[in-house]
């Protein structure tokens, strides 16, 4: 099953509009529409059927069925985070004024620990994401709602590691909350030390398991059942080693890894051809940059390794100076330009810690060269100077 693109629609008119030719629109709003590319892969629909299931077993099963996604740096891992989180908007209940956010979504910085992960939970669970709310007062969050900012800036977000994750799982349940995407979460692991990985296998553990038991709900209830999606690199395998933490291995059973486009046997070759053609109709051209045919596929791969990043990077500023230029698509040597004025950020990816030692190198460029200048060098006589 090919991959085909995916647009981003607005409500449709009652009447149908007529496009307009990308020719016919202002330099500016293209290139805007660049920022907007997306190209829907089997993968994304797989991600989101396991999530979606996760989420179902909420109801069915005493403890939360954690999510493990994996995948190297620039594969596309977050952007599929993001999708599932625009399908999945915050809301206001119109009945209570209060906060419905089904998801949550967390950039889990550099060297982080579980109480700066619980701090970073916190702050993203206490503002409104722009939500308006003409009924209720701006300033006021009461109960277990989100509190106002200059409270957000005091005590609220600080304190030890277990009263700060308390106050995310009850802020948590009280906003609705059925899955937690923690992206980047390799980051809190720096190392692969026993003693930190440990750590955090068992406060992604106990912040699962935490609920509120009595006689009538022995096995807490169901809203207190977050589903915790442990996105990014390799490294979040070892927080899930059974050896690391056997329960929390026993309560994420839905894993999957996110790989790069390879291209050693034909139909490798045929999906990474398939993905350019798809994404060759979301640029603003009237002309087909013809981004799928083999000698041009095959440069790219050479340049990308297959990492949609880096696609990413190369496309969309060839597209630029293919505006420019005011050419009707992309052209050879727009790409060639592109590596050229993007080397450092592709050369970062290929140079990262999860790169092995074959990719470790510098990023060639397989693009012709723009044709050099053939204009004749204007000669002047030089005359007397007294």
């Amino acid at each position: 099953m090919s991959a085909r693109p995916v647009r981003h629609v607005e409500a449709k008119p009652s009447v149908e509009q007529e496009e307009i030719p990308w020719s016919q629109v202002d330099a500016d709003t293209r290139k805007d529409q660049l920022g907007k590319l997306f190209v829907e892969r089997d993968i994304t629909g797989e991600v989101f059927k396991m999530i979606d299931s996760a989420r179902a077993d909420r109801r069915r099963y005493a403890e939360p069925q954690n999510v493990v996604i994996v995948g190297e740096t620039g594969v596309g891992k977050s952007e599929i985070a993001k999708r599932y989180l625009a399908a999945n908007p915050e809301r206001i209940d119109p009945e209570t004024g209060c906060i419905i956010r089904p998801v949550l979504y967390v950039d889990v910085r550099n060297s982080s620990t579980p109480k700066s992960v619980a701090q970073a939970m916190l702050r993203q669970l206490l503002h409104r994401g722009g939500i308006e709310d003409p009924t209720a007062p701006d300033d006021e969050f009461e109960g277990d709602q989100p509190i106002d900012e200059e409270k957000d800036k005091g005590a609220y977000v600080f304190g030890g590691t277990p009263e700060l994750t308390y106050r995310v799982k009850k802020q948590m349940v009280a906003q609705k909350v059925e899955v937690a995407i923690l992206d980047e979460f390799h980051n809190t692991v720096t190392d692969n030390g026993a003693i930190r990985l440990n750590r955090i296998a068992e406060w992604v553990k106990d912040f699962a398991k935490t609920k509120t038991r009595n006689a009538r709900n022995p096995d807490g209830k169901a809203d207190e059942n977050v589903v915790i999606v442990m996105m990014g690199t390799r490294k979040v395998n070892n927080i899930i080693d059974p050896t690391v933490n056997a329960e929390l291995a026993s309560i994420t059973p839905y894993r999957i890894g996110i790989d790069r486009y390879r291209y050693q046997t034909a139909p490798q070759k045929a999906e990474f051809r398939q993905f350019l053609d798809d994404l060759d109709l979301e640029l603003p051209f009237d002309e087909d940059s013809k981004l799928g045919e083999p000698d041009i596929a095959d440069k790219m791969h050479i340049a990308t390794f297959g990492l949609l990043r880096q696609v990413a990077h190369i496309v969309t500023k060839a597209a630029e100076l293919a505006i420019d230029d005011g050419a009707g698509r992309i052209r050879e040597h727009h790409l060639h330009q592109a590596i050229e004025i993007k080397r450092g950020v592709l050369e970062a990816v290929m140079m990262s810690e999860e790169s092995t030692k074959a990719e470790r190198r510098p990023v060639e460029n397989p693009f012709k060269a723009p044709p050099a200048a053939a204009q004749p060098k204007e000669r002047k006589r030089s005359g007397y100077r007294g």
